[in-house]
């Protein structure tokens, strides 16, 4: 970064929710929620449109996006597995360069399943102040711990979001000026169960629901619209306290002193693909939104195509506050586009994950590129191998990957992706090798 662009201290705030897909916002074109604040930011800033979840589950994509490594090292690759201990985290880089460090909410990185409302100091090195939990899934009266003892349990009052925005801006209020700060808000919606406050969701009531068209029939059901209702319902209740962060921070005199970081764990099918929830590689669940607001005039166009992993949030955060970039940190740093320079993205992001909770689960463990053109999908289960054409087949409808015509284009990626594993030390085909009676594609050698 120049020396002209370089900031002086700015504040940094991550606003980081659960399970909202980059599709659902206005801005993204979405008819079925209005996001007039998170649209703002968006002007206001970059938004990255091809920003995709190293691993669309929630612990592997938390420890990558604090840590940003890969899941084979970091250790978490699937839920309810701690994080390796002595891992450089990012709060730890903030505060040792003398800022104030706050985690407020979901945590979801020492291994506890839902309800967990504790967790210990040695699985979150580097915050000063910590008010949260493990993993809830409760959106009202969620239960969470304050500090380094686990009781006694707090409850917050109501509906999550909007009492986890309260002590947000409670936070906000208290920071000291001389003093920079690295807050980070963790919300669990629009996570399931899709519902929020009784307004909200009357709302929702008479209103028609528009599906993407990967969507089957069969999925709109009575019970599935009433949930998308309650989906969207959830994410208009964020944006509109996304809106009260804003508005406290402007009151306050740190909105023009402050970065602004919004993104999303991973996405929601919704319907798409028959699918629900996450965990696959398809665009609802891997694509997530990803905005990013520098105060001051930003040069460089609001939007932006380039393929971004969310392991380059951390890097392009410590980027964008001029600090080095740790050597165990392996994202890109992309804070230069914030400034207008023509800073080209990746040509290929790598999409991982190996099991819901068993690390050797050969059932759904895979590794998947996706590039400008296409998303490959490569399993350990040769049944759950896939390749979509994006330009031509943006929904992901049709599979190419067993299509006679397509193996030259197959071959290529899995090559690709296979050099792109061992270019990382991803021992994924080792294990493949050893495990599984399918055969390796043509191609990798």
């Amino acid at each position: 970064m120049s020396d002209r662009n370089k900031p002086d201290k700015k504040n940094v705030l991550w606003i980081f929710s659960d399970q909202h897909r980059g599709q659902a916002m206005s801005c993204s074109g979405c008819s079925n929620v209005e996001t007039p604040n998170l649209d703002s930011l968006a002007g206001e800033g970059v938004r990255f449109t091809h920003t995709y979840s190293i691993s669309p589950l929630c612990s592997p994509f938390r420890a990558s996006v604090y840590t940003s490594q890969y899941i084979h090292q970091h250790g978490v690759g699937s839920l309810h597995r701690p994080i390796d201990k002595g891992i450089l985290m990012l709060p730890e880089v903030f505060k040792a360069n003398g800022y104030h460090t706050v985690h407020l909410g979901k945590w979801h990185l020492s291994g506890g399943a839902a309800p967990s409302h504790f967790v210990a100091p040695c699985f979150r090195p580097g915050w000063d102040t910590w008010i949260g939990w493990e993993n809830s899934n409760r959106p009202f009266n969620t239960q969470y711990a304050e500090g380094n003892y686990p009781m006694p349990l707090k409850t917050l009052s109501g509906y999550q979001t909007d009492s986890l925005t309260d002590l947000a801006i409670d936070q906000l209020n208290s920071m000291e000026e001389e003093s920079p700060w690295f807050m980070v808000v963790s919300i669990e919606p629009p996570h399931d169960p899709h519902v929020t406050t009784e307004s909200y969701m009357r709302d929702y009531d008479d209103r028609e629901i528009s599906f993407r068209d990967n969507v089957p029939d069969c999925w709109k059901t009575s019970e599935n619209i009433t949930k998308s209702k309650g989906y969207y319902a959830q994410i208009k209740n964020l944006d509109d306290n996304i809106g009260r962060l804003i508005d406290t921070l402007k009151s306050n005199g740190q909105y023009d002193n402050t970065i602004i970081f919004y993104f999303s764990d991973h996405g929601d099918f919704m319907g798409s693909h028959n699918r629900v929830q996450k965990f696959y590689a398809e665009e609802e669940s891997s694509n997530i939104p990803f905005i990013i607001r520098y105060p001051g005039e930003i040069i460089s166009p609001s939007v932006s195509e380039n393929l971004i992993s969310s392991i380059d949030i951390p890097t392009t955060t410590l980027g964008l506050v001029g600090m080095d970039i740790p050597d165990s940190m392996k994202g890109n740093d992309y804070s230069e586009q914030i400034f207008g320079q023509n800073i080209s993205g990746r040509q290929e992001v790598l999409i991982e994950l190996n099991s819901w909770f068993d690390d050797d689960d050969l059932e759904y463990s895979y590794r998947a590129l996706r590039t400008n053109d296409y998303l490959i999908i490569k399993a350990r289960k040769d049944s759950n191998c896939r390749l979509y054409d994006m330009i031509r087949d943006p929904y992901q409808t049709k599979n190419l990957y067993w299509e006679n015509e397509c193996s030259s284009i197959r071959n290529d990626l899995e090559t690709r992706l296979k050099r792109k594993l061992v270019d990382i030390g991803d021992d994924f085909y080792d294990h493949f090798i050893a495990n599984s009676n399918d055969n390796i594609a043509v191609g990798i050698n």
